[in-house]
């Protein structure tokens, strides 16, 4: 069953309207049909701009500066590259040999008057994001590093959702996150991104259940 939405700001005033009109009307009736008609009247009145204000807060501006571009600094220094795998978790061939993968897809061609971002900043913005986990993974923190706003990382990540799914996952009831295997020393490919939070080099093990499935994803 999908999980009920958090009704909006707008359907709170609404339903908080209506349940004004209803404790007014029952509490002091009125049988004057013109005093009645002005009721309805102004309801109706307000109602309509409920739902018919685009905003119903003033609208101040977030600051917004990206990090991200450091990454790309990074790359660009030869002995600096392991920096830039700390933050997008790929070495820069990976990253501009996905970007060569991607980057004519008929997604990121904008049928509308606003560009979209380029397809570089919203691939690294995607792979920040894979590569963090607990508190660090959370919206407002890849917002704020990568410079974009909180509410279109949220509807991207569910128009993704609605389209695609994660097909993986489907069917599943029963998951068990965060065993970490250790490891006798750091490997010797990428090896700090083995580097766990108990301040040692570990494996992360995930195992799921999936009808009669029994997984073990690492």
């Amino acid at each position: 069953m999908p999980p009920q939405r958090k009704p909006t700001r707008r359907t709170r005033l609404l339903h908080l309207q209506l349940l004004a009109v209803v404790l007014r009307d029952l509490f002091t009736p009125t049988e004057d049909l013109l005093h009645r008609a002005n009721e309805i009247s102004t309801n109706t009145a307000i109602l309509l701009a409920i739902l018919q204000t685009r905003y119903l807060a003033p609208r101040i501006p977030v600051p917004k500066a990206s990090q991200l571009h450091l990454a790309f600094e990074f790359a660009a220094i030869g002995q600096e590259k392991h920096r830039f795998v700390q933050m997008l978790r790929v070495t820069p061939e990976a990253f501009h040999h996905i970007l060569s993968l991607i980057q004519d897809h008929p997604i990121f061609m904008c049928r509308g008057p606003r560009p979209q971002a380029p397809v570089e900043l919203q691939l690294a913005v995607t792979l920040y994001r894979a590569g963090r986990y607990g508190n660090g993974s959370s919206v407002g923190d890849i917002a704020r590093i990568a410079g974009v706003s909180e509410g279109s990382k949220e509807r991207e990540k569910e128009w993704v959702e609605r389209r695609v799914g994660c097909p993986s996952f489907r069917e599943g009831w029963c998951t068990g996150d965060g065993t970490l295997v250790h490891l006798h020393q750091k490997p010797g490919l990428n090896g700090d991104a083995y580097f766990s939070r108990k301040m040692r080099y570990d494996l992360n093990v995930q195992v799921s259940v999936f009808s009669m499935l029994f997984a073990s994803l690492t």
